[in-house]
């Protein structure tokens, strides 16, 4: 099993877009997302924070509705990715640790997202507590926080713990998930068609298993208030707002 970071560099990085499909329908599901929360910035000088970018359609879409971007990223792969994408856009990449954002971003951001199952992925629960910390500190005044993750908490048996990801002619990529407690391990599978034939490269990372109930309480706790919360098909859906104090 490797850590998320090794993961991401060694094997996901390189089939991430694979994996993400149309880029361009992605990017209009993402504004369609913000638009249905009225996240729109109508003045086009608010900054949004895209905390786990990727290779840049969160990032992208954010634009599309008025925002300056700063995009966090530990996977230099993907930033490089996401520079591509985004030059001669609103889009500032930084290559960090998105549970470290203080020192490291300049505060007094309108808006967080962090999406793309990006929460399950950070190493412990505390590490979930220290994030939302980080967030709630780099904020602006009333600043909102957009979740989105996928509820690992109900756990999968069988053959249903293999899930089909992505295929194209030269790739196919499936993931199986294996019961750890109060994580899941991810065995990510890609067969890539190689001048021999087809070749499998494998590996395996942690991902926490978190809940909505679980994620409001540790909002709450760090000084949030939810303004929005839906669950859909397993994947949940949190906007939250700065409380007042």
């Amino acid at each position: 099993m490797s850590d998320v970071a090794s993961h991401y560099r060694d094997l996901l990085a390189a089939d991430y877009l694979t994996m993400v499909g149309d880029f361009d329908a992605r990017v209009r599901a993402d504004k369609g997302l913000f638009c249905g929360l009225d996240l729109e910035c109508e003045s086009g000088r608010a900054r949004a924070l895209d905390l786990g970018c990727g290779p840049g359609m969160h990032s992208v879409a954010l634009t599309k509705i008025g925002y300056q971007v700063t995009a966090v990223d530990q996977s230099e792969a993907l930033l490089d990715e996401l520079r591509r994408r985004t030059e001669g856009s609103a889009v500032h990449a930084v290559l960090g640790d998105i549970t470290k954002l203080q020192g490291v971003v300049f505060p007094g951001f309108e808006l967080a997202v962090c999406l793309g199952d990006t929460l399950p992925h950070l190493r412990s629960f505390e590490d979930v507590d220290r994030f939302l910390g980080e967030v709630h500190h780099v904020l602006g005044l009333r600043g909102q926080l957009l979740l989105g993750f996928r509820d690992l908490t109900h756990v999968l048996e069988g053959v249903d713990r293999f899930i089909p990801v992505a295929q194209t002619e030269d790739r196919i990529m499936t993931c199986f998930l294996e019961d750890r407690g109060d994580r899941v391990e991810v065995h990510d599978l890609i067969h890539r068609r190689e001048a021999d034939g087809w070749v499998l490269h494998k590996s395996s990372y942690p991902k926490l298993r978190l809940g909505e109930p679980d994620v409001r309480a540790r909002l709450k706790a760090a000084g949030f208030e939810i303004v929005h919360s839906s669950v859909e098909q397993g994947q949940v859906t949190m906007l939250a707002r700065k409380a007042v104090l």
